[in-house]
């Protein structure tokens, strides 16, 4: 009965205080312009469509210009295909490789990759600090007095020359900061106190009291929009994380493919530098049979000296094999290739040939709808708008609205119990209304806050336009290279082919001449010579090959589209009651994450959004905040 006739009064007392701070909550919104232009997707291709369409102008003039060199024929498989695929090494731990299952082990096992994803679940950690700003604290306190002090003044005891108190204090509620800016306080009093004093009636006081008090900004630092705006930020920063990452992963995937292609080129070399090794004995055993015939002992003399030499670069070509191994196996950090004995990696994935056809509008287009790059740069223009319009609603002075009610009750013999009815059942509840001002004269912090912040808008705008610049460039240099490359294929296997002919041409008129003819070690030379051409033409050849095959995954990166090309999924898991980052390759599940694509948390508390939700609802808050337009 005593609580709910104390509910009542309060009710009565709050809708007076209530009326007045109604205003005070609903407060306008502040308003800046400063993101304008800077949105993603469509928005971003339409501001740059100038830009593509003179870009594919160009480039259609510049493939009308192009010399035809022809093409490869089809089906054509170069000879060391066949044997690429084959043991190098005696005595050695074979494992066949490929890009796709490379791919897959770095996404289980690189450590490098483990160290980019925790930077968004480092980051996504700031959004609950930032909401847990709002959450309710609770408080308590205790204190004891007992003090003995001199009386200057009767009146003070009544007669007594010192005065005697005893008194004990306690204090417990909780308080919670709301997001308009205001702080509200409830908190129960609780006290105990006797004195010396004939004045003090009665003795062995009991007391309570309960307070609750609310304190609203009316100017700097009001609003939903200016409180909420650390936890948008937190958002932002989380959401820049996850393309940081994205960004990352892409990159060191590339490598990864890079070095398998360095793999194979270095196996490439060594095969064929054992082939040339192999010419240059026959040959040596020929002439070798034939030295008490018609064989010049210089042309013998000459062929050792090739013969020696090849063997030579061999050392090299072997230890280059096993360095481009090593690299691999530094990028995927996989525990299955640390630990075999004497291993050896057959790459089975052999290069394509086909010829990829590109539109530089539609691959200028796609890079600016998916390049995370662009996305943070967007990102952090957003967040550079959100501070800009903090600065600005500091710029006001703080002028607060005060509102305190209470009840409290009093009962002698040490009766709390009896006071703390009291509260509810006598009199009735007392209350406070009040405004605090302050305002720094000249503001000077302010406005050099509000400078700052104008200053890095500009900054993070021109930055925008310089990332988008640069990966405009990048992008055609990226496709710029798919077509010369493939051309350049094509010219090597041209080349290869003719120095193949002069190899068999030469062969067959020194092979018909007599030893004792002068002109016989001419030809010896122009053989040997021509062996080596041959290598090096075929070599130049598969090197074309791997670099033209290599820029395919270039331009997937360059258009911000590798991640989907290999069909790379993510989420969050947890382990030890942290959480760790999931990553999926075509249904391979694996322990790290792109967050260039959904989440899927296993815990409430720990959900984010995947990033264009994200990026969304951020645009959609801003507008309705008046922040963007």
């Amino acid at each position: 009965m005593h609580l709910r006739l104390g509910v009542r009064k309060f009710v009565r007392a709050g809708t007076a205080v209530r009326r007045l701070f109604l205003a005070a909550i609903v407060a306008p919104a502040l308003s800046s312009n400063c993101m304008g232009q800077y949105t993603s997707g469509g928005a971003n291709v339409e501001a740059y469509q100038s830009h593509i369409d003179t870009a594919a102008m160009s480039d259609a003039a510049e493939q009308a210009s192009m010399v035809n060199v022809g093409s490869i024929p089809t089906g054509f498989q170069p000879w060391w295909n066949q044997s690429i695929t084959s043991t190098l090494q005696p005595e050695a731990t074979s494992k066949p490789v490929d890009i796709e299952s490379l791919l897959i082990r770095t996404l289980e096992h690189s450590a490098q990759v483990k160290v980019f994803s925790d930077l968004p679940l480092i980051r996504q950690t700031a959004i609950t600090e930032a909401c847990a700003s709002f959450d309710w604290s609770a408080f308590m306190n205790t204190r004891w007095d007992d003090t003995s002090d001199p009386v200057g003044n009767t009146l003070t005891t009544g007669g007594a020359s010192r005065y005697n108190n005893n008194q004990w204090t306690a204090t417990g509620g909780v308080a919670r900061r709301n997001t308009y800016g205001g702080r509200f306080e409830a908190a129960q009093d609780l006290g105990f106190q006797n004195t010396n004093s004939t004045f003090f009636q009665p003795n062995d006081q009991g007391t309570s009291r309960i307070r609750l008090s609310y304190v609203q900004p009316l100017m700097r630092g009001r609003g939903q929009v200016y409180n909420n705006s650390l936890v948008v930020l937190a958002k932002i920063d989380t959401s820049v994380a996850n393309d940081e990452f994205s960004r990352q992963l892409q990159s060191h995937l590339l490598e990864v493919t890079r070095a398998y292609w360095a793999l194979y080129l270095e196996r490439v070399s060594l095969i064929q530098k054992r082939r040339l090794l192999e010419m240059g004995v026959e040959i040596a055993a020929n002439l070798e049979a034939r030295s008490s015939v018609d064989v010049v002992g210089s042309q013998l003399v000459r062929v050792n000296a090739a013969v020696a030499n090849r063997r030579a670069e061999l050392v090299r070509a072997e230890m280059a094999v096993r360095n481009s191994q090593d690299r691999i196996q530094a990028l995927v950090n996989d525990p299955e290739f640390a630990l075999a004995l004497n291993l050896e990696m057959i790459p089975t994935h052999m290069p394509i040939q086909d010829v990829e056809s590109l539109e530089i509008g539609d691959v200028l287009t796609t890079a600016l709808q998916m390049r995370p790059e662009v996305n943070q740069a967007i990102k952090q223009v957003k967040a550079a708008c959100i501070r800009l319009g903090m600065s600005r609603n500091e710029l006001m002075p703080q002028f607060d609205f005060i509102a305190e009610t209470y009840v409290a009750g009093l009962r002698g013999r040490s009766d709390l119990g009896g006071a703390w009815a009291d509260q509810f059942s006598e009199g009735t509840p007392s209350y406070a209304l009040g405004l605090a001002y302050e305002m720094p004269i000249g503001n000077r912090a302010a406005r050099a806050r509000l400078t700052r912040r104008t200053l890095e808008v500009r900054q993070l705008q021109n930055q925008f336009r310089a990332t988008v610049e640069t990966l405009l460039m990048e992008t055609k240099v990226a496709a710029r290279e798919v077509r010369t490359s493939e051309r350049d294929s094509v010219a090597k296997y041209v080349s290869m082919m003719a120095a193949a002919n002069r190899l068999d041409n030469v062969v067959e008129r020194w092979a018909h001449l007599p030893g004792v003819d002068q002109s016989v070690g001419l030809y010896l030379e122009d053989v040997l010579d021509a062996q080596s051409q041959l290598t090096v033409a075929e070599f130049e050849f598969a090197k074309a090959q791997t670099t033209y095959n290599l820029s395919l995954m270039n331009l997937k990166r360059a258009t911000g589209t590798l991640l989907q090309h290999e069909n790379i999924t993510s989420g969050v898991g947890y382990s030890c009651g942290l959480p760790m980052t999931m990553l999926d390759k075509d249904g391979i599940a694996s322990t790290s994450m792109a967050p260039s694509l959904p989440y899927v948390a296993s815990s409430e508390s720990m959900a984010v959004p995947d990033s264009d939700y994200l990026n969304d609802q951020t645009e959609v808050g801003l507008i309705d905040a008046g922040l963007i337009e």
